[in-house]
């Protein structure tokens, strides 16, 4: 184990990441790859990064939480609202059968994909669109997992369009807070169940 993987590991640890899927994947791929070059000192520790255009990553540990309660596994298609660094995506390509992530801000996309394109072993599961996935809401009918890692006002808006049986992760506003509350929707045919304070975390909000 290499010096960064042993401090992610013992920050996952002390956030109850003990999930033996969740620390496999950081065996597997190189956090420090996927920051900003100025950056790569800061890849081990739990600090929200900054990107292009006011943009952050979230920490390795809300990371590695939303990984966690996602609860992903090999027959999920995927979807993830916020590509950002490429990071996360790339873990949960490790997790899961197809993954298609959006990313509506054109710096971060171009940042993102070449991280991929370069470091990803799974390229070939992910499909990445430089677009806004509020342009079709629809289409988040076609994933069993969907993770939003930008903030929202509300998930009504989304509620009807998650598949049956299928799992969501947000980040909601909070009024009066630069902190937004992660909360997982669990969506079966008779309705669905919501599970709060997941993580918190300074994210950026969706744009309409």
């Amino acid at each position: 184990m290499n010096h960064i993987e042993n401090k992610l590991n013992q920050i996952y640890r002390c956030h109850d990441i003990l999930d033996e899927k969740v620390l496999n994947v950081i065996k597997k791929v190189n956090r420090e790859l996927f920051v900003p070059k100025d950056f790569r000192s800061f890849s081990s520790t739990d600090y929200s990064i900054p990107l292009e255009n006011g943009q952050n990553m979230l920490t390795p540990s809300d990371e590695a939480k939303i990984i966690q309660e996602m609860n992903f596994d090999s027959k999920d298609s995927v979807l993830i609202v916020g590509m950002g660094s490429g990071y996360l995506t790339e873990c949960i390509s490790h997790l899961c059968q197809s993954i298609t992530a959006y990313e509506i801000d054109d710096d971060l996309f171009k940042f993102g994909k070449n991280n991929l394109d370069l470091h990803s072993r799974n390229r070939h599961k992910i499909d990445i669109k430089n677009k806004n996935i509020t342009a079709d809401l629809r289409e988040v009918e076609r994933y069993t997992k969907t993770v939003f890692t930008c903030s929202l006002n509300s998930y009504q808006a989304y509620l009807r369009h998650l598949a049956t049986n299928s799992r969501s992760f947000f980040f909601i506003n909070q009024h009066n807070s630069p902190y937004k509350e992660g909360i997982i929707i669990e969506k079966t045919r008779n309705g669905y169940t919501e599970k709060k304070n997941i993580v918190t975390s300074k994210t950026n909000q969706l744009m309409d």
